[in-house]
């Protein structure tokens, strides 16, 4: 059995008008420079008007391509032989010392013209390399003011936090002092809840963004990496049934329970804000092979696929978010799964609602 192979073709670049205009110049310009020397060869002699060219050539080179500028020289040397040259309108020369003249006076035309578009594509290459590093040097200031106010946005955040936390605190204590019958207790109490949130995420991204986290390894139950979890989050789940399959029997996991624990409650509590009251959020827990997956399903409206890309970013908020949030929890999910090595991925349930995975390469055993 044959088979054909179609050739390849070499693909020429057309000629930009620019290079055709210098072609027409260069001819032009040769005539024009040829018609003034016949004027004034009674006066200047033949060796005038190949100096003439010669300055022309060299002048052109300056600024035109190396094809205009050789035409030129080429051109040049013919038309200085034809008409100026005894014997005149003819190309055979009689004299010696004039074949000679002939001969050099090619070799300067064709090497000047050379020379000099060389030098004019090396000082091109140099003002190119030029701009370059200028443009170097400012993407490496902008980078590095970018990088301070970067650090300076961290420390102010971090500053803030800490400051935050006493009277937090101290507002938690006032709250325990109160009546149960108290009518602001409440309010106060998920208010300050809010704040204290708020504050622990400013806190951990700051922790995250700074590569302070080092992941403490030991054997632990995935059940205890669950009630950490949702332990701190019993107010808000106690309106969403929590349905957890998978977890029981597994084995015991090499893993830092704190982070992972961390991050599936900010994953938890971004299900709980976005499901209608009353219906459930799904854990789901699994491992193949070397790989813990822990799902996480709502049954809400999922969200728009355009911002799949944009779930995890600082600060992003859905359109339909409701009021109170600062769009940090699924981007430390996602810093502290990926301290331990691990990554956490999202999409749309094909049944409805939004489904968040949790995926970290462990070390297990049998407990």
């Amino acid at each position: 059995m044959s088979t054909f192979t179609q050739p390849t073709s070499t693909e020429k670049k057309p000629v930009s008008a620019e290079v055709v205009g210098q072609f027409s110049w260069g001819i032009t310009l040769i005539f024009a420079l040829a018609s003034t020397c016949w004027v004034l060869l009674p006066y200047t002699g033949y060796m005038f008007a190949a100096l003439v060219f010669l300055l022309a050539i060299v002048l052109a080179g300056v600024s035109w391509n190396r094809g205009p500028v050789l035409t030129m020289a080429v051109m040049s040397a013919l038309v200085w032989n034809f008409i100026f040259i005894p014997p005149q309108f003819t190309l055979h020369i009689d004299k010696p010392q004039d074949v000679i003249m002939f001969a050099l006076f090619f070799i300067v035309a064709m090497s000047m013209g050379h020379l000099i578009t060389r030098l004019r594509k090396r000082e091109e290459s140099l003002a190119q390399h030029h701009r370059e590093r200028e443009q170097l040097l400012a993407a490496k200031h902008r980078a590095e003011l970018l990088a301070e106010s970067e650090r300076l946005h961290r420390t102010l955040l971090d500053s803030i936090s800490h400051e935050l936390k006493t009277p937090i605190a101290i507002i938690r204590t006032a709250l325990d002092g109160l009546d149960e019958g108290n009518p602001f207790a409440a309010e106060i109490d998920t208010a300050n809840r809010r704040l204290q949130r708020i504050v622990e995420n400013f806190l951990e991204m700051t922790r995250v963004e700074s590569d302070a986290l080092k992941p403490n390894l030991e054997w632990c139950e995935i059940g205890d990496v669950l009630h950490a979890a949702t332990t701190p989050l019993q107010r808000d789940i106690a309106q969403h049934p929590l349905v957890i399959t998978g977890a029981d029997p597994l084995p015991l996991f090499m893993l830092d329970s704190r982070l992972l624990a961390q991050a599936l409650r900010n994953v938890l509590h971004n299900a709980i804000l976005y499901t209608p009251a009353a219906t459930p959020v799904e854990i789901h827990v699994a491992l193949e092979n070397n790989l813990l997956q822990i799902r996480v399903r709502d049954h809400g409206h999922g969200f728009p696929l355009e911002s799949v890309d944009q779930l995890f970013d600082k600060f992003y908020r859905a359109p339909d978010s409701p009021a109170g949030g600062t769009g940090l929890g699924l981007a430390i999910s996602r810093g502290l799964m990926r301290a331990m090595k691990g990554d956490i991925e999202a999409q749309n349930h094909p049944e409805g609602g939004a489904e968040f995975t949790l995926h970290l390469p462990v070390q297990f055993r049998q407990a």
